[in-house]
């Protein structure tokens, strides 16, 4: 549905643009699936193109491991002839045929089969957020510097239409003067039940699933919700909200405010009931204070502009939201009550487009040979180390200032303890 008087043909061609159709590729192009959670969306993504081939899934858990192997055989018979199954991730990086590795593990396993991935000469799509702290991200893109691999993060957004379409109505500077926008996603606050420890299901390998993390007893709950704890993911700050710290700053570089430079500062207050197994808060504010704007991170219960998730650049003539359903540009009045520009409203599919268009751009780059992917991990570790930002300001309970210089916070020693990770043997920290 799009409504509007001067960007209705805009939101028009935002329509159109998904029943193009797909232009001739000559080539192939072979992937492999490191942990097949979020991953098989990625792969299921990139099979949308005829010419891209599954040829390994590998993940721990041998049970889902079979059952995502039959379900892509049953719909893309002729893209997974020569599937295989892989259990270690090693084997997947030794095959000659994969040419390319979509690493979804969880978090704290990304950097180490990064720099592993890159040493084999793989083209890499790694999941968001790129890292499980700033000292990890920093080293994945000192890692690409130095094998010059074919890497894109999944921060996928960059690619969907409503994102393209609301970009190029930043572009006209019908906003006016921007001076904030707004990220947020909307959950319940309800504390998360535990469990007790037990023995882990005889088809998993707890002891790779931990991997570099610290050894603990296997508990199904912090298993399955791995994000809500601080070893292997940073809540949803770090989950969802990468993605909008991203699409945050497409629209700032647009705006011409920002090149996604550093913040002055980052604030941070959360809240966690203390009845809840996670480790992780149910709600937080951050907010990344820059010179002539700011925006401010919300993880909480009600609504934003009537959405349970998305981006608002907001200006002195008009708001423009946008999130995985599409956006809406809503006018501020002058003094005479007059509306200072247009309304326009583009509603569509929940996620329209969005994880094929930015996986085939990946795969083209790999048959081109090409690093300029839509998302380089320059923009994925930009966001992360954000979204790392915010958490240490919270577990701290300081004001942080990040030098990228430097790599350390200033004169904060309190943060500068949250800035790596200590790997569990045998696996060691990445460095190039």
């Amino acid at each position: 549905m799009a409504a509007g008087l001067g960007f209705s043909s805009l939101a028009q061609a935002s329509v159109t643009k998904g029943t193009e159709q797909k232009e001739q590729i000559n080539g192939r192009v072979n992937l492999a699936v490191i942990g097949v959670g979020m991953g098989c969306a990625d792969l299921r993504g990139a099979l949308t193109n005829p010419w891209v081939h599954c040829v390994g899934l590998c993940d721990v858990n041998k049970e889902r491991l079979n059952q995502q192997i039959e379900a892509f055989k049953k719909d893309f018979p002729d893209q997974t002839k020569e599937i295989k199954a892989y259990t270690d991730f090693r084997e997947v990086l030794k095959s000659k045929e994969v040419d390319g590795v979509i690493i979804a593990t969880p978090d704290h396993w990304h950097p180490y089969i990064f720099l592993e991935a890159l040493k084999a000469g793989k083209a890499i799509y790694v999941e968001k957020p790129v890292g499980n702290s700033i000292a990890e991200c920093n080293a994945m893109m000192d890692a690409q510097k130095k094998y010059k691999g074919v890497v894109t993060c999944g921060l996928w957004q960059t690619s969907q239409r409503y994102f393209e379409q609301a970009k190029e109505i930043l572009k006209t500077g019908v906003l006016g003067d921007v001076y904030k926008v707004q990220i947020w996603l909307c959950q319940s606050t309800m504390p998360r039940a535990g469990a007790p420890d037990s023995n882990p299901p005889a088809t998993l390998d707890y002891d790779m699933w931990l991997g570099p993390a610290p050894e603990r007893p296997f508990n199904q709950n912090r298993f399955r919700g791995w994000r809500g704890f601080w070893d292997y993911g940073g809540g949803q700050q770090t989950d969802w909200g990468v993605h909008w710290i991203d699409s945050a700053f497409d629209g700032l570089k647009i705006l011409g405010l920002s090149n996604r430079e550093y913040p002055e500062a980052v604030f941070s207050t959360a809240y966690k009931d203390p009845k809840s197994f996670n480790e992780t808060p149910s709600c937080q504010t951050t907010i990344f204070q820059y010179k002539n704007f700011h925006i401010e991170w919300a993880q909480q219960v009600a609504y934003l502009y009537n959405r349970n998730q998305g981006v608002a650049w907001i200006g002195d003539k008009a708001t423009l939201v946008c999130n995985r359903e599409g956006y809406e540009l809503i006018p501020e009045k002058n003094r005479n009550g007059e509306l200072m520009t247009d309304r326009a409203q583009l509603v569509g599919k929940f996620e329209d487009g969005g994880i094929p268009a930015h996986t085939t751009d990946w795969c083209k780059c790999i048959l081109n040979k090409s690093s300029d992917t839509h998302c380089p991990i320059e923009k994925g570790a930009f966001a992360t180390i954000l979204a790392h930002m915010a958490n240490i300001s919270f577990r701290t309970g300081t004001r942080v200032v990040y030098d990228p210089n430097t790599r350390k916070f200033v004169d904060n020693p309190k943060a500068d303890a949250y800035l790596s990770k200590t790997y569990r043997s045998p696996w060691k920290f990445p460095t190039v």
